[in-house]
C-alpha cells in the first residue's frame, strides 16, 4: 500500500511540475520579430522605426554620458515567456519607440550571460523577468519596472523615475533601500 501511495504522489507531482512549465512557456511564432526585437537586426533605428539595442552596459553607459541620455537596461532570460511579449507587444509600439529614441539609450542584458549580464542582474538586485533598470545620464540608478507592463504604463513609469518619482512595477517593484537615521532604526 506504501508503495502504492508513493507511485501516486509521484505521478501527481511530475504531472503538476509538467504541466506548471508548459504553463509557463509563452510561444511567439513569428520568429523573426523576436529576432529583431532581442538586438540581432542591426539596420538604423531612425531608417526603421524600430529600436536599436545595445548589448553592453558598460558601452551604453559610455554613450549616455555622450549624448545626455537616460539608460533602460532591460535584464531578460531566454526562456522568459513575458519578456518576449514585452519585445513583441511594447518595444514594438510606436509611443514607446519613439519615447525610448528621443531620451534613451537601449541596451537588452541577458541575465544568464556570465560575461556582462549575470553580474548586472546579481549587483542591481534582479529576482524577476522583465526587469527594466533605469539609469540617470551620469550611470546612477533612478528605479526599476519590474514585470510586464502595458505601452502607456511602461512610457508613463520611465516619466515618474525622471521625475524623481521611484519605482514601478507590474508586480510590484520596490524603492531601494535608503539608509535610516538612528530615530528611523527604534
Amino acid at each position: 500500500m506504501l508503495k502504492v501511495s508513493r507511485l501516486v504522489l509521484l505521478v501527481v507531482a511530475s504531472s503538476a511540475y509538467v504541466a506548471g512549465m508548459v504553463g509557463s512557456v509563452v510561444f511567439f511564432p513569428e520568429g523573426g520579430e523576436m529576432a529583431h526585437a532581442r538586438g540581432s537586426h542591426k539596420a538604423s533605428a531612425a531608417s526603421t522605426g524600430a529600436l536599436q539595442w545595445q548589448t553592453s552596459l558598460s558601452a551604453a553607459s559610455e554613450q549616455a554620458k555622450k549624448e545626455h541620455k537616460y539608460i533602460l537596461a532591460d535584464v531578460y532570460t531566454d526562456w522568459c515567456g513575458w519578456c518576449k511579449k514585452l519585445d513583441k507587444d511594447v518595444f514594438t509600439n510606436s509611443d514607446v519607440v519613439s519615447y525610448l529614441q528621443k531620451d534613451f539609450i537601449c541596451v537588452k542584458v541577458n541575465a544568464e550571460d556570465p560575461k556582462e549580464g549575470s553580474t548586472v542582474a546579481r549587483t542591481y538586485k534582479v529576482n524577476g523577468f522583465p526587469c527594466a533598470l533605469v539609469f540617470s545620464p551620469e550611470g546612477k540608478l533612478i528605479g526599476k519596472v519590474d514585470g510586464y507592463e502595458a505601452a502607456a504604463d511602461y512610457i508613463a513609469s520611465l516619466k515618474e523615475m525622471r521625475q524623481g518619482k521611484g519605482e514601478a512595477g507590474g508586480e510590484g517593484g520596490a524603492a531601494e533601500p535608503q539608509p535610516q537615521t538612528e530615530s528611523e532604526q527604534k
